[in-house]
Order: C-alpha cells, then sequence, then structure tokens
C-alpha cells in the first residue's frame, strides 16, 4: 500500500547510518520482519527510483516503524537529512519475511552492517519468548548496533574486522562454538557474509549427521541485500540465482533458505545505487 508517513525521529548509529523513526500505522500493523519498505527520495522526479530499506523496528501500538538509512546517493542523503514532522511517501510492506518455529527455544540471529535491521526486529519479538543470541559483525566499533537498543535479555556477541571491538574477524569465527546450541538460525548482511555462511552449510550438508549445528545450518534462513528499481517484481532488476532458477529479491525474497541460494553463480549485479 502507499502510505505518507511522518518523521518522529531521526538519530545517528555510529557509521551505520541514520535511524528514521516515522509514523505509518497502515504499514506498521501488516509489517514483519524480513519485509521492507520502498521510499521516494525526494518530491519530484530526480532521482527517479525509490529506495528499499528493511524495517528495524515495528511499533504495532504507536503506528511507527524504524529504518536505517545510510546516506549515499542523493536519494539516500536526501531521506537521512530528513527532520522531525517531514512527510516519507512509503509504499509497502513488501516481500516475504522470516519464520520463526514455534518449536525453536534457542534462537541464533546472525548480522552483519545494515543487515542488522530484521534481526533487531526478531530480538525485540521473540526474547520475551525464547533465548535469543544475537551475533552482529563490522568493520570497527562504530559500525556495530548499540547494545542498549536490544531487549536486556539478549546475549549480544560481536566481531570487528579491526578487533576495535569484541572478536576480532568475521562472524563466521565465533558460529562455530554457537551452533550446537541453537535450534534456529537467522541471518542478514552482504553477500560475502551470506556466502560465508553457505559454505558452512556445506560443509555440514557433506558431514555425518553429528556435525554440531548441522540441522540449524541446513534449514538455516536468510535474507538477501539487494538495489531494486520498481520492487513490484516487474523490471527483474533485483534477481538472484537459486536452485530453481531466477529469483526476484523483492517478490520471491528477499528472505531465502540458505540452501537455495547459488552463491557459486556470483554476486549480483547493483542497481539503483545512486
Amino acid at each position: 500500500m502507499l502510505e505518507e508517513g511522518r518523521v518522529v525521529a531521526n538519530t545517528r548509529i555510529g557509521d551505520l547510518g541514520m535511524l528514521l523513526a516515522v509514523r505509518s500505522p497502515e504499514i506498521a500493523a501488516q509489517a514483519q520482519a524480513g519485509q521492507f519498505v520502498h521510499v521516494r527520495p525526494g518530491v519530484g522526479w530526480d532521482p527517479l527510483l525509490r529506495r528499499p530499506y528493511s524495517f528495524c523496528g515495528i511499533e504495532r501500538r504507536a503506528g511507527e516503524i524504524e529504518l536505517i538509512v545510510k546516506p549515499l546517493g542523493s536519494g539516500g542523503e536526501w531521506i537521512a537529512e530528513r527532520h522531525l514532522g517531514d512527510p516519507l511517501d512509503l509504499l509497502g510492506p513488501l516481500g516475504t519475511s522470516f519464520v520463526v518455529r514455534r518449536d525453536t527455544r534457542n534462537l541464533l540471529l546472525v548480522a552483519g552492517g545494515t543487515g542488522i535491521a530484521p534481526m533487531r526486529v526478531i530480538a525485540d519479538h521473540e526474547a520475551p519468548r525464547r533465548n535469543v543470541t544475537l551475533v552482529m559483525g563490522g568493520r570497527s566499533v562504530a559500525y556495530l548496533w548499540p547494545s542498549d537498543r536490544l531487549p536486556a535479555g539478549v546475549e549480544y556477541v560481536t566481531t570487528t574486522d579491526d578487533g576495535s571491538f569484541g572478536t576480532r574477524g568475521r562472524v563466521t569465527d565465533v558460529l562455530p562454538a554457537l551452533l550446537g546450541w541453537a535450534d534456529q538460525l537467522l541471518a542478514c548482511g552482504p553477500w560475502p557474509m551470506l556466502a560465508a555462511l553457505g559454505r558452512l552449510r556445506d560443509a555440514a550438508e557433506r558431514a555425518a549427521a553429528t556435525f554440531p549445528g548441522r540441522h540449524t545450518l541446513l534449514d538455516a534462513q536468510i535474507a538477501v541485500e539487494q538495489h531494486m528499481g520498481c520492487a513490484m517484481g516487474v523490471c527483474r532488476a533485483c534477481v538472484v540465482v537459486t536452485s530453481e532458477g531466477n529469483a526476484r529479491v523483492c517478490r520471491e525474497g528477499p528472505v531465502f533458505a540458505l540452501g537455495d541460494i547459488a552463491f557459486e553463480a556470483g554476486e549480483p549485479a547493483t542497481v539503483g545505487v545512486h
């Protein structure tokens, strides 16, 4: 649906970008973790293409959503600079969502960069009813999600490329110690991170049934980050290769089974960067 939202807060989150809280009651009432909105980046036709942003917060009672906006290109800059009371033209919610199984007791969430958005939504919703561990990786501490913006019951494990906070390295360096504990794994982040998870899954599939976390990896779900044109499934600019052939991230995704993505086919093309 199309809805004119109103910005109610705009806060910088380190080097991740700006966190926009937007009053959008109709979209908030239907939004799910993993889905996204397509935001019009201006009031004219330049830039032409909308920008997709995953939900980083969903407050149904307040009728508000939160989005992480990086000020990239003229469109991203315009959206990131919106102030209290400014309108935003929103189209959504779009795409598929994550599914947390009812029998899951120990939920493992993995995020990289702005991929924290759907993981934060899931942590907020699931922490009261299950054990939740969130693993997040970033280039440095400035690219990590603030721990005070997570529910108190969530275990937060961090990695940084430069070692400025948490474990030096990548999220895949700390996952082996957690996979045996987890009943379910959900992840969102840049393509190289997701591809690394795919390689872990391939190794688990070849291993014996006693491999720690084998079932968790085989059953994992991921959200693919991708630039989009129309976000309605028409332009096919956001296609990725899957085990069943080409799939549109905006329609068949952005949430896929980890085992369905053909990472060996290469990173998807990017459209609408500017």
